[in-house]
């Protein structure tokens, strides 16, 4: 019931789908102190448990980011994953589809449970003209609708990764602008990661096997960012230049080709094994507007992080005043050449 208000408008299938997968995970969940006092349970799995109820409490408590109830149960997903989400954008431009929802406002992909009704939903979209890219979700903020327990895929994170995801979901709890994916996405992504860097500074650091994982991840994800800036470049000049529509499409396919090609010589450099996946994908206009989503303006909030004194708690507490702005991103670029009355910095 708590769904309706949130789907409101929806199509009814769509509707009941969500609702019974959330029902699902609601009445299928335990408290995390059963799951630890159970001896069946794996040590292995015991330790991520903590790992995810301190990193909790460093993001409240050091980072300013909502205190609630989430991640105080478990739920164990027997057919991983947990969720999908489909991204769309029309063939000709790096826009994202966006369904709109009453109280979550409008977002740029759209989540299922069933990775049947995913595909249906991509295979609609696709008939309407349109490119599509689903991928798997280990772990998802419902914005303080429900308690949002532990999901066992969660577990099979390296403990960086682990805990990054959980400051990021912790980020959508506490600073949600509606209508405002790039900039939800942004700040849980650059507050995730720092705030993973920071928990670990914390406990002392990490230890030379993780660093040296770190390091070759951060190697490979720099490589992921530039083929996927210079894809967007490239095709955004494509796409505002004049010309036939046929002929751009037959263009871009030799762009997406060519960064694809081009991304796998330097992974295979690297000795990485990361970004599998993707490079089994067919490259398109949503897979690279899914990225774009996550990771857009980079330097804008490494900017805003600096103008803070690299004061992570007090950048998190500026930007939750931006709820309700029409353009936070804009917001923000304005703050950094004018400055406001809003902090001393």
């Amino acid at each position: 019931l708590g769904l309706v208000p949130l789907l409101a408008g929806c199509s009814v299938g769509y509707l009941f789908h969500v609702g019974k997968g959330q029902l699902k995970i609601v009445c299928g969940s335990k408290g995390t102190e059963a799951v630890l006092g159970d001896p069946e349970v794996p040590e292995s799995h015991k330790e991520k448990i903590r790992l995810v109820m301190d990193a909790k409490a460093f993001g409240e408590e050091e980072l300013g980011l909502a205190s609630s109830t989430n991640y105080t149960r478990y739920y164990l997903v027997k057919h991983p994953p947990i969720a999908y989400n489909l991204t769309a954008s029309p063939r000709l431009s790096l826009e994202a589809y966006r369904w709109c929802f009453p109280i979550a406002g409008c977002l740029p992909y759209k989540g299922f449970f069933s990775r049947e009704m995913a595909e249906r939903e991509s295979v609609r979209m696709s008939e309407r003209g349109y490119d599509t890219y689903t991928r798997p979700v280990g772990a998802y903020s419902t914005l303080g609708w429900f308690k949002d327990p532990i999901f066992s895929t969660m577990l099979r994170y390296g403990d960086t990764a682990l805990v990054e995801v959980i400051l990021h979901e912790m980020v959508h709890r506490t600073i949600f602008v509606k209508d405002q994916g790039a900039f939800n996405e942004g700040v849980a992504t650059f507050v995730g990661e720092k705030g993973m860097e920071m928990f670990f500074r914390s406990r002392g650091g990490l230890d030379p096997g993780q660093i040296e994982a770190m390091h070759q991840k951060r190697e490979a994800k720099r490589l992921f960012q530039e083929t996927m800036f210079d894809l967007a470049y490239r095709l955004r000049l494509l796409y505002s230049a004049k010309g036939e529509e046929e002929d751009k499409l037959a263009a871009r396919g030799g762009i997406f080709e060519d960064g694809k090609a081009s991304f796998r010589k330097g992974i295979e450099a690297l000795g990485s094994t990361r970004y599998g996946g993707i490079l089994r994908q067919d490259w398109n206009n949503a897979l690279l507007v899914s990225y774009l989503t996550y990771h857009q303006n980079p330097d804008l909030w490494e900017a805003l992080y600096d103008r803070f004194d690299r004061d992570l708690m007090d950048m998190v507490d500026w930007l939750k005043q931006l709820k309700g702005e029409k353009d936070p991103m804009g917001r923000i670029e304005r703050w950094l050449v004018q400055g406001d009355e809003t902090t001393n910095h």
